[in-house]
């Protein structure tokens, strides 16, 4: 690897493709994490490619590949050399990065030597807060805790789904939703699927709104939080007795209070899984290594990956129009 003149560090030429590729490449998180190591350099004939999910234009390129999902999808190793994965993998060339940690900063979640919350008690909020787009098959265990909940006591629904309060919030993420759920004392925060690893901002935002989580969900990502600051529905026989539980604390204010007292990271510290350190040395790890990249050592038909990318309607240039980026990401630029 070549050293810039200009500095100490190692020259990077890097590029992003599919929908990565449709953002600003010279200022991301991903960019800027290299930053402090490399001399990153964006160009179009790179000697790494980072890609995710959404799109065949990696296709294309026969340098070294790294895929990067904050979705749950799991990488296809004819097509990849390494991964950053917010679910589980269990191979080598995998980094596990969950989305909790992908979307805001540990130290939001960790409470301060003043934290009062005796005053969160005393404020005047409501029961229970529901806040999804969605209420089909795919999460049917969800949409059947919220009217198991509700038919005991009336759960504010904020989102589309089960909307009885006649107002919805714009999206499901940001600062317009801590507001919403500040206004109550506990969050139904369910995932949309079981997989293992997965764990989302459902979970974590109302821990940073001074709520109480209902969750439900793997129990992997969980092993880095206390487990004494939220509700864990899988530890009880059935949602009827844990409902049961619910209006219990919701009647019992110094229990509640006791729930309410505990910091959501264990010993109140932010986990090593937070680390941007421990990611950018796994991605130097990988991006050092000397070996054919996969994307040389398959042969293609002449026109195969043309193919691919004709049919995808994602595209870097511009050039054609197609659907918009997924919601989910990595945080702001600067890490």
């Amino acid at each position: 690897m070549i050293v810039s003149p200009e500095s100490t560090r190692p020259v990077l030429y890097l590029d992003f493709a599919d929908a990565l590729g449709r953002g600003v490449k010279n200022d991301n998180f991903l960019h800027n994490l290299l930053a402090r190591h490399y001399d990153v350099r964006i160009t179009d004939d790179p000697e790494v490619l980072i890609f995710n999910h959404y799109g065949q234009r990696n296709r294309l390129y026969s340098c070294k590949k790294i895929f990067v999902t904050q979705e749950r999808y799991l990488p296809d190793w004819k097509n990849c050399d390494a991964a950053v994965t917010s679910a589980f993998c269990d191979h080598p060339r995998a980094y596990y990065f969950p989305y909790f940690a992908a979307y805001r900063r540990g130290e939001d979640l960790v409470r301060p030597p003043g934290f009062d919350p005796e005053k969160i008690l005393h404020e005047p909020r409501g029961f229970c807060s529901y806040l999804h787009k969605y209420a089909d098959r795919t999460v049917a265990s969800r949409t059947r805790f919220f009217h198991t909940l509700n038919r005991r006591k009336k759960v504010d629904a904020f989102g589309r789904a089960g909307n009885n309060t006649g107002f919805e919030i714009p999206g499901v993420a940001g600062e317009a939703k801590l507001q919403v759920l500040r206004q109550c004392r506990f969050h139904i925060a369910f995932e949309n699927r079981m997989t293992p690893g997965w764990t989302t901002e459902k979970f974590t935002d109302a821990f940073e709104a001074h709520t109480v989580p209902i969750y439900w969900g793997d129990e992997h990502a969980l092993q880095w939080f206390n487990p004494k600051a939220f509700i864990h529905t899988r530890k009880f026989r059935n949602f009827e007795e844990c409902c049961d539980y619910i209006l219990h604390l919701e009647n019992t204010p110094q229990e509640y209070l006791k729930m309410l007292s505990e910091p959501p990271f264990l010993n109140n510290r932010v986990p090593e899984i937070y680390s941007h350190a421990k990611l950018l040395e796994f991605l130097v790890r990988e991006i050092e290594r000397v070996e054919m990249p996969v994307a040389r050592r398959r042969w293609f038909w002449k026109w195969t990956k043309w193919r691919l990318v004709k049919r995808d309607r994602v595209h870097e240039d511009g050039s054609r129009s197609g659907p918009p980026p997924p919601r989910r990401g990595f945080p702001s630029a600067t890490p």
